[in-house]
């Protein structure tokens, strides 16, 4: 079961939901009946100062696709709470494609589309948090210079949120207004926390020269391009643009948001990908044919990044997918 009561004893009194059969009885984190849509209920409390959270999850096995755009009063933190697999895009830019693991955060600036496809089970959390209590707690952080959480173009792993998070969930066990301060308090630890985060990463950005020329990245995107079937090492890359490995490194990720070996693979899987469908190839010569030296390499990187191994995921495009 995805979804009871906190107390023992009581789970046959909870209403029905289509989504995880029971639905998890909250005044403090609501679930969702609509994607990122807080309930009327939790919608009334929120204000300029206060973070509201709530919950969208499904147990179920069903592709389901959704899209929303974040109010213009607000940022929206995602942050997931089990394995799952989506397509996600901001703005009409792809920035997820695949599996993503418990402490996945995604933060959505005031204003943007979103569009996800949900392709298994998912249980997310979502803190709606009004422009100016961002701007208050960046207003006192030492070095922030401006009130940004993130790129709204990125995923990024934080294991302090996801912990955080969690956390967030018992406030219903601690009840009233303790529960109410309880929860605010964490969802002020969270937004803290990214733009902390999103601080020392600019500094770093700042520091390391910001991001690469738009002509060396061309050159380096064409260099890797040409060679996908190829080693590539780093300093490879990094010749190809006149460039120290170490500069090259930093200035690739600033521009593209990857690290360079990270562009290399998920080049190669979608290459890989586009050849599965399209050609009758084997399995081994396909990876050959993408740079990897073995069969179980091009698995486990094929996997990492498409949510499934080769074989299923060729399968589940060569037939239709039912519930599409």
């Amino acid at each position: 079961m995805c979804n009871s009561d906190s107390e023992a004893g009581s789970t046959i009194d909870l209403p029905f939901d289509e989504h995880c059969g029971l639905m998890h009885r909250s005044n403090i984190v609501d679930d969702e009946s609509d994607w990122r849509v807080p309930p009327q209920t939790s919608a009334m409390s929120l204000s300029e100062s206060t973070v509201v959270a709530t919950r969208w999850q499904a147990c179920r096995e069903r592709t389901q696709e959704l899209s929303a755009e974040t109010p213009a009063d607000r940022h929206i933190i995602k942050i997931a709470l089990r394995n799952t697999n989506v397509w996600f895009s901001v703005s009409g830019r792809i920035v997820q494609d695949g599996a993503i693991t418990p402490g996945t955060v995604h933060v959505s600036e005031p204003g943007v589309s979103v569009r996800c496809i949900f392709r298994a089970p998912y249980d997310v959390l979502h803190l709606h948090v009004p422009n100016i209590l961002i701007a208050e707690c960046a207003r006192d952080m030492k070095g922030q210079v401006a009130p940004a959480l993130c790129s709204k173009f990125s995923l990024g792993k934080d294991m302090m949120v996801d912990s955080l998070g969690r956390a967030l969930l018992d406030a219903d066990e601690v009840g009233g207004s303790s529960g109410k301060l309880y929860a605010e308090s964490i969802s002020i630890a969270i937004v803290t926390r990214l733009l902390a985060s999103s601080n020392r990463t600019a500094t770093t950005e700042r520091k390391k020269g910001g991001a690469l020329a738009r002509w060396r990245l061309k050159r380096a995107i064409d260099f890797i391009e040409a060679r996908l079937d190829n080693p590539v090492s780093l300093a490879d890359m990094a010749s190809s643009v006149g460039l120290t490995r170490m500069h090259f490194a930093a200035q690739f990720r600033a521009a593209t948001g990857l690290r360079p070996h990270e562009y290399l693979l998920r080049r190669r899987v979608e290459r890989a990908q586009e050849m599965l469908i399209s050609s009758g190839m084997s399995l081994v010569d396909v990876a050959r044919s993408v740079g990897f030296q073995t069969q179980a390499h091009f698995t486990s990187v094929f996997k990492r990044y498409a949510g499934h191994p080769p074989r299923v995921w060729r399968e589940s495009r060569t037939f239709p997918a039912s519930g599409r």
